[in-house]
């Protein structure tokens, strides 16, 4: 296959004295060029060897012309009185020269013009090849605008379908944080009792204390599972609107007057029966 320094010389010498187009430097322009490029070197060196035959030719001709007009004016034969046949291929011949501009109807001007002709042909093909790869482009590039067009109305129709969910959701979130929130007080409330019923107990009161603070023990546990299911919620609709901050703020909140209890209810254990041990 050509390289591209060859096929811009002959690009260069194709239009001359205009320049040649723009060409896409890709591996399909540059291998339909190529293959250009490869049967037009042949054809300009069988060009070359046709001319240079064919003016020889002419040349021969042109003698044998003069030879016979020279012979046919001695005998006194005038060109008028050719034979109909060959003054109608003449005619024809002559206008043919015309239709193609040519300057004069020796054999090498009919040979150049066919070979003018021939290399316009292949740039046409070559600006019709290059028109239609991008024409290709331009449509490949219109599917893939429609099928993201496509994906995006999808995702929308979705999102507006699931709106009314999330807010049902963020309600409940809201209603649960509200009732943890009394629950938080509530267990807050009999820690209190707890504490202040220890002051007054002694070692007798301290089954008791224990049974109690066992019981609280237990309604915690109870709560800090709640908590962790709703985080398990939330944590799931992370990426909500922001109006549903107020939800993440409370069940926050919940989880960590959960973590305070546990921390006081420890420590009232210890102030009970760390020192019967």
């Amino acid at each position: 296959m050509a390289d591209w320094p060859a096929i811009d010389a002959w690009l260069k010498e194709l239009y001359a004295p205009d320049l040649p187009p723009l060409v896409e430097r890709t591996a399909e322009a540059q291998q339909r060029l190529g293959q250009l490029y490869a049967l037009d070197r042949p054809a300009r060196e069988a060009h070359a060897v046709v001319k240079h035959v064919q003016s020889e030719a002419a040349r021969e001709y042109a003698a044998l012309g003069d030879l016979v007009a020279g012979i046919l004016r001695t005998a006194g034969v005038s060109l008028a009185g050719l034979p109909a046949a060959t003054a109608r291929a003449l005619a024809e011949l002559a206008e043919a020269g015309d239709r193609m501009g040519l300057a004069d109807l020796r054999p090498e001007s009919f040979e150049r013009a066919v070979a003018a002709e021939t290399m316009a042909g292949f740039r046409r093909e070559a600006e019709v090849e290059a028109a239609r790869a991008q024409a290709e482009r331009t449509q490949r590039r219109i599917r893939e605008s429609q099928a993201r067009q496509a994906r995006l109305r999808r995702l929308l129709d979705e999102r507006a379908r699931a709106a009314p969910i999330e807010e049902q959701k963020a309600r409940e979130w809201v209603r649960n944080a509200g009732i943890i929130a009394q629950k938080s007080d509530e267990y807050a409330r009999r820690l209190a009792e707890l504490e202040a019923a220890n002051g007054a107990l002694r070692v007798a009161a301290r089954g008791l204390e224990y049974a109690q603070i066992r019981d609280l023990d237990a309604a915690v546990e109870a709560l800090d599972a709640a908590v962790r299911e709703r985080q398990s919620i939330y944590d799931g609709y992370a990426a909500l609107p922001p109006d549903l901050s107020l939800a993440c703020l409370k069940l926050e909140e919940a989880k960590q007057n959960r973590d305070r209890l546990r921390r006081q209810c420890e420590a009232a254990a210890d102030a009970a029966f760390g020192g019967s041990g």
